[in-house]
Formats: structure tokens, C-alpha cells, sequence
């Protein structure tokens, strides 16, 4: 494995000082929180909504949403146990107050306490999913009529272009119309060091 895939495999699932620096990167760096503001807004959130975030690294946008998403219920899961940590860390107040729900797991393993969803977010742990289409069904399942899916890409290997971004784009957006998703839609942002893709899709 070399150094670039170290890595990247520490922002797929972080575990240990590697994965604490990963943390910490995902959490700090400037072109982060201006997607994450991004994304959100393409998912018109309403105070009310039931929102889940897949993959929630370090918490970072929980945090934003629950200042928008203040009488529903915020909920997150995640695979990595030190994520999971540093976002219950980051979000204790919400969490003793009920509004924010940190799990540890995996989409393909949604737990039944979810219950029905209305907004579905997920920024750049999408390309780590096991199986993407039959995943993105069980999240149909549990989301209400009319919910949004977003998801959220910036290539972040050295050397990625924006050609990059189209082409995962489309496969994103292939995937979701093979999970049953409609009134597809494909949104894009420059930023840096290169471009942003959100795709959008309707249970």
C-alpha cells in the first residue's frame, strides 16, 4: 500500500493518530465546510425534518444542520468508532437534548429505530459504500414520499480534475436510478482544489 492509499483508507474508516489527523482535516479545512453548506441548502431543510447523515466523520455537518433542523430529529451513522467520538463530542448538546442520534454501523445495516426519514446526506463516503445500489434501496425503504438523497463528491485524490467530478457524478446518478430514485437531478460547484458534484434524488 503506498502512501496516498494510507492515506485515503484513514478517511474511509479513521482509526488511531492517523485517523485522529484525518479528524481533524475533514473538520478544519475550509473547502469541507463550504460543501457542507452547500449540500444543505440543495436540501432545503425544514425545522421539522428527520434527517440522516451517512458517514458523519467528524460531525461537521450535524452540527450545521441542527441549527436548521431544531424541533426534528437528527440522525447519523457511521462505521468508525473514533468518528463517532469526536462527533458525539462535537454535538453533546444536542445529543442530551435528543435531537442529534450518533450509531455506529454501516448503511447496509440500518437499524429499525430510524424510522422514517426525510432528508438523506451524504458527503464523500458515498465511493465507499459495499454495494451501492442494493444500500441505497434499503435507505428508500426507510426514507417518507417525496424524501431527498443527496449525495455529495469532491474528488480529493492528488491530480483530480473537474472531468473527474463529472464522471463520478454520472455514476452516482446511474446508481440511483437503479435503487428506484426519481426526479433526478445534478447540481455542481466549483471549489477547491477542484470542482464539487451533488446528485439528488426522490423516494
Amino acid at each position: 500500500m503506498n502512501v496516498w492509499e494510507k492515506i485515503s483508507a484513514q478517511f474511509g474508516r479513521p482509526t488511531g493518530f492517523l485517523g485522529s489527523l484525518a479528524g481533524t482535516i475533514m473538520a478544519k479545512r475550509g473547502s469541507h465546510l463550504e460543501r457542507n453548506v452547500w449540500a444543505m441548502s440543495l436540501l432545503k431543510l425544514r425545522p421539522t425534518d428527520r434527517v440522516l447523515e451517512i458517514g458523519f466523520g467528524p460531525g461537521i455537518a450535524i452540527q450545521k444542520i441542527s441549527e436548521v433542523v431544531t424541533e426534528g430529529v437528527i440522525w447519523g451513522i457511521d462505521h468508525s468508532e473514533l468518528m463517532l467520538k469526536q462527533a458525539s463530542t462535537r454535538n453533546s448538546e444536542a445529543i442530551s437534548k435528543g435531537r442529534v442520534r450518533l450509531l455506529l454501523g454501516t448503511v447496509s445495516r440500518l437499524p429499525s429505530q430510524v424510522g422514517q426519514i426525510d432528508k438523506v446526506l451524504d458527503i464523500n463516503s458515498f465511493q465507499f459504500w459495499e454495494s451501492p445500489v442494493d444500500d441505497l434501496k434499503k435507505v428508500r425503504a426507510c426514507m417518507a414520499p417525496n424524501g431527498i438523497v443527496a449525495l455529495v463528491h469532491q474528488p480529493r485524490k492528488p491530480g483530480s480534475t473537474d472531468e473527474e467530478t463529472d464522471r463520478v457524478g454520472r455514476k452516482f446518478a446511474d446508481f440511483l436510478v437503479k435503487a428506484g430514485f426519481r426526479d433526478n437531478s445534478f447540481e455542481k460547484r466549483a471549489t477547491n482544489p477542484v470542482s464539487t458534484v451533488c446528485v439528488l434524488g426522490r423516494a
